[in-house]
């Protein structure tokens, strides 16, 4: 290509280099602002970034609990929400945006969740001001035999066309029992419901199920601790060993961000909204422990549902 076919783009409008790059990605918009000053005026302007951002995002700002400062452009309030989430409705819930696609990021707080025994100051203890937390209490287990925590949201609330999974973000206590995941002990269930909404023909809720474990850190402790089941199975029985697929357990990661606290996230599963929206639909994420064991030393921050990194669902 020649150099004049090659500066015919620089001739286009402001207004088309910007729908056209509206189009595209937050990402590809970044990258594309470094093209030329002419791109960068495009990349950089309100009709690009509003296209990024929520449509309705404004109605879910102003139910923000503390009024945001002004941001220069639509673009700064994009960056913004990506790198520091809003509550709302009394600090029960935050709202931000994925850096990648711009799909909401939602995260249920302690209070806004059900947990089984939470009104019993003996059971559990709400504690202020912990650090890193994105709210201003959370909840500490301080002694149960029964585990369960469930939120709810609105799929209205979340981004079209979007598969998300959900979080239990939390911490331990300087002292915690009966949390361990250790072999041949019954591990912890969480539960992914979808109930859609409206109409006479409602569908069946979608609901996927996953074994959890909140003190392993990372993979290869996982490998290790079935590499050591296998061995004792085989003690036990000769080589005839059968795996279990229930084997599989999803494991905890320390979060992103910094600022103290060691908290730390573990997948409860995923679930897609419709490209609709979802309408009235529900999703309901559950967390079980009930085999019996005195439990105590879990510290919950709360439930957050992001997009997967591959989030968009094909249309």
């Amino acid at each position: 290509m020649d150099c004049e076919g090659t500066a015919e783009i620089y001739r286009l409008p402001e207004e088309c280099v910007a729908y056209a790059i509206s189009m595209t990605t937050p990402g590809d918009a970044c990258h594309s602002s470094a093209v030329s000053p002419a791109f960068r005026a495009a990349a950089d302007s309100d009709a690009v970034w509003d296209r990024f951002l929520p449509p309705d995002h404004a109605a879910i700002l102003a139910r923000a609990d503390a009024v945001a400062g002004e941001c220069a452009s639509k673009k700064d309030l994009f960056a913004r929400l990506c790198g520091r989430p809003v509550l709302l409705d009394d600090a029960t819930m935050s709202f931000g945006l994925d850096r990648r696609s711009g799909a909401k990021c939602v995260m249920l707080s302690a209070r806004a969740l059900s947990i089984a025994w939470g009104d019993d100051p003996s059971r559990w203890r709400w504690t202020p001001d912990l650090p890193g937390s994105r709210f201003p209490e959370v909840a500490e287990l301080l002694d149960v035999c029964w585990l369960e925590i469930t939120g709810k949201l609105q799929l209205s609330l979340l981004s079209p066309a979007t598969t998300y999974a959900a979080y239990l973000v939390y911490s331990f206590a300087d002292y915690t029992t009966g949390l361990e995941c250790n072999i041949g002990m019954p591990t912890p269930m969480a539960t992914v419901t979808v109930v859609s909404g409206g109409g006479t023909s409602r569908p069946a809720p979608a609901t996927t199920e996953h074994k959890i474990c909140l003190q392993h850190m990372g993979e290869d402790e996982t490998i290790m601790h079935r590499q050591e089941l296998v061995i004792r199975l085989r003690k036990d029985f000769g080589r005839k060993v059968r795996f279990d697929p229930d084997m599989d357990i999803r494991c905890p990661r320390m979060r992103d961000g910094g600022g103290g606290g060691g908290w730390r996230e573990v997948e409860l599963g995923e679930f897609a909204v419709p490209a609709g929206g979802g309408e009235d639909g529900v999703v309901e994420v559950s967390f079980k422990e009930e085999t019996g064991r005195w439990k105590t030393g879990l510290i919950v921050q709360g439930i957050e549902l992001r997009p997967k990194c591959t989030s968009k669902l094909d249309s």
